[in-house]
C-alpha cells in the first residue's frame, strides 16, 4: 500500500507545490512577526518612538499578510486532501482483492473514515515539515545569545519527544480497538436499519446487541483519547514551566544588562511556538499510528495495478 501512496501522491504534483508554498509563508511569516515586535519593544524602551511606530506599522501589514496567507494555506490544503481522498475511494471501490475478508461495518468505516484519516495525515505532513524547521530556527536562536537557554530547551524537548514515542505502541493497541469496536457497532446499525424497515420480530435483542457494542465503542473511544490528552496535557506542562523558568532567568539578565526586554518577549513568543509545536507533535504521534492501522485496514480490500 506504501508504493500506492506514492503513486497517488505523484499524481498530485499540483497540490503539493501549492501547499508547500502556502505553508513556507505561514511558518515563515510566523517566525517573523515576534521579532519585528520584539524591536518595536526595544526601541520604545529606548525612546527611539519615531523607529517605533514605524516598526509598529511593519508589524501590523506583516500580521495582515500571515492571516491572508493562512486563508491561502487553507485552500490548498483541502484541494490537496480532496485530491487524495478521491484517488483513495477509486482505488478502493474500483478493485477489490478479497471483499469477503471484510464485514459490512468494517467495510463502511474504511470508506468513510479510514480514508479521511490517511488524506489528512499525508496532506499535514507537508505542514509538520516546516514546523521541524521551526523548531531549528528557534533553536538556532537561542543558540546565538545565550547557552544555557539554549541547552535547556533542548534537553527538555528531547525528553518530551521520548516521552510521546514511547506511549505510541500503546496509542496504536487503544486506537485497533476503537476502530473494532466501531466496526461492530456499525455492522449491528445495518442489521438494525434492515430490522426496522423489515418489521422483523427480533428488532428487540438487534436493539440490545447494538446498545451493547455502542457502550463497548464510547469505552474504547474513551480510552484512546484521555491517554492522548493526557500525554498531551503532561508534555505541555512541563515545556511551560520549562518556559517560565528561562522567562525568570531572562528577567536576571535584563537586571544586568546582558539582553533587552524586546529579548524575553521573543522568548516569550518562540516558547509559545514550540507548545504549539509539541501540541501538534504529540497528535502527529497519535496520527501517525492511525494512519498504520487505517493504512493496514485499507490494504485488505484494495489495491493498484502496476504501472
Amino acid at each position: 500500500m506504501f508504493s500506492q501512496t506514492k503513486k497517488i501522491i505523484k499524481s498530485s504534483k499540483r497540490e503539493v507545490i501549492l501547499k508547500i508554498i502556502t505553508s513556507l509563508f505561514v511558518q515563515g511569516l510566523a517566525l517573523i512577526i515576534p521579532v519585528f515586535w520584539s524591536d518595536t519593544i526595544n526601541e520604545i524602551t529606548g525612546a527611539n518612538y519615531r523607529i517605533g511606530y514605524y516598526l509598529i506599522v511593519i508589524t501590523a501589514f506583516l500580521s495582515f499578510f500571515y492571516y491572508i496567507w493562512s486563508y491561502l494555506d487553507q485552500k490548498t490544503w483541502f484541494k490537496f486532501y480532496n485530491k487524495l481522498y478521491i484517488e483513495y475511494t477509486a482505488l478502493t471501490t474500483s478493485e477489490t482483492k478479497n471483499i469477503s475478508s471484510v464485514n459490512l461495518g468494517e467495510y463502511t468505516n474504511i470508506l468513510n473514515n479510514d480514508i479521511d484519516i490517511i488524506s489528512n495525515f499525508i496532506v499535514n505532513l507537508i505542514t509538520r515539515f516546516f514546523q521541524i524547521i521551526e523548531f531549528l530556527v528557534i533553536y538556532s536562536y537561542f543558540l546565538s545569545f545565550n547557552f544555557l537557554i539554549f541547552i535547556i530547551t533542548v534537553i527538555v524537548s528531547i525528553l518530551m519527544i521520548v516521552v510521546y514515542f514511547k506511549v505510541g505502541k500503546k496509542v496504536q493497541n487503544l486506537n485497533i480497538k476503537r476502530k473494532s469496536s466501531l466496526d461492530n457497532k456499525t455492522i449491528m446499525l445495518h442489521k438494525l436499519y434492515s430490522g426496522l424497515a423489515g418489521k422483523k420480530t427480533t428488532i428487540n435483542s438487534i436493539i440490545n446487541l447494538f446498545n451493547k457494542d455502542n457502550r463497548a465503542y464510547l469505552r474504547a473511544n474513551y480510552n484512546y483519547n484521555v491517554i492522548i490528552q493526557g500525554i498531551i496535557c503532561f508534555v505541555l506542562g512541563i515545556i511551560e514551566l520549562s518556559r517560565y523558568t528561562i522567562i525568570f532567568y531572562g528577567a536576571y539578565l535584563v537586571s544586568k544588562g546582558s539582553i533587552e526586554i524586546g529579548t524575553i518577549l521573543l522568548i516569550y513568543s518562540y516558547y509559545a511556538k514550540i507548545l504549539t509545536n509539541f501540541q501538534v507533535l504529540g497528535t502527529i504521534t497519535a496520527d501517525y499510528q492511525s494512519f498504520i492501522v487505517s493504512l493496514t485496514r485499507l490494504n485488505k480490500i484494495s489495491t493498484l495495478k502496476e504501472k
